[in-house]
């Protein structure tokens, strides 16, 4: 019996998978989506655009057929750690399937400790509204959806790419995109999911603890010489005991 979940192919392209931990986006579970595919072509074609740098850069009808969707899958995602020509990090190259851009993306999560898979994990969660939307990637649908101010949403624009920090922990889905989902009938029990998983896209345990010590240094340091205080008065005692 076929799942209700968005059934997504993930490909991985070029060297993006020694950028990004895949197996831990592949292994977190959903009830929006199922990734029930994964792929790699280590090697793109040729770039067409010659702009005197050494970096590949493309446009998305270079890509539009080189990336193909399984027939079992509803749609497929393909992260490459090159460039699109317009320096966007996302396009839908067809009706089934979207490529991700991670070029450049690690150095602006990297200033708030945001980890590169918590942003590919909420690209998932986006392209699966989409397909949710109309079941084609390429429906100018979307751009009722789409804002360009930025409210923390999963629709922000993003025209500026720095603004992802703002939306790629624990995204909302803002008031306005909420009844526009109603008006197309998306069940209130699926905007509800949605909702409930993008709250748990968070920094990991040791991201966040790191940063709760840099806000809090004193008590850091504090609570560092407490420890190591209780820990040599505890080996102290069990080297007596020993003795």
């Amino acid at each position: 019996m076929r799942s209700n979940k968005v059934q997504i192919a993930l490909v991985v392209l070029g060297h993006s998978g020694l950028m990004i931990d895949v197996k831990s986006i592949v292994k977190r579970s959903s009830k929006v989506y199922e990734i029930i595919s994964l792929n790699e072509i280590s090697n793109l074609p040729l770039s067409n655009i010659d702009d005197g740098f050494l970096d590949q850069k493309y446009e998305k009808d270079d890509l539009s057929n080189y990336i193909k969707c399984p027939a079992e899958a509803d749609i497929a995602l393909g992260v490459m750690p090159c460039r699109f020509s317009d320096n966007f990090y996302l396009h839908r190259v067809n009706s089934k399937c979207a490529i991700l851009s991670i070029y450049g993306i690690e150095d602006i999560l990297a200033k708030r400790l945001i980890s590169i898979e918590n942003f590919v994990i909420k690209q998932l969660y986006e392209v699966s509204a989409i397909y949710l939307l109309s079941n084609d990637l390429t429906s100018d649908q979307v751009y009722s959806f789409v804002h360009e101010d930025t409210r923390g949403c999963l629709f922000d624009l993003n025209g500026n790419k720095r603004d992802i920090v703002y939306n790629t922990e624990s995204p909302i889905i803002c008031d306005s995109c909420k009844a526009k989902f109603q008006t197309i009938q998306i069940p209130q029990k699926t905007i509800k999911i949605f909702e409930s998983e993008l709250k748990r896209i968070k920094k990991p345990i040791m991201k966040r603890l790191e940063i709760w010590i840099q806000c809090h240094p004193f008590i850091s340091v504090l609570s560092s010489g407490i420890i190591a205080i209780t820990l040599n008065i505890i080996a102290s005692a069990l080297w007596e005991k020993i003795k």
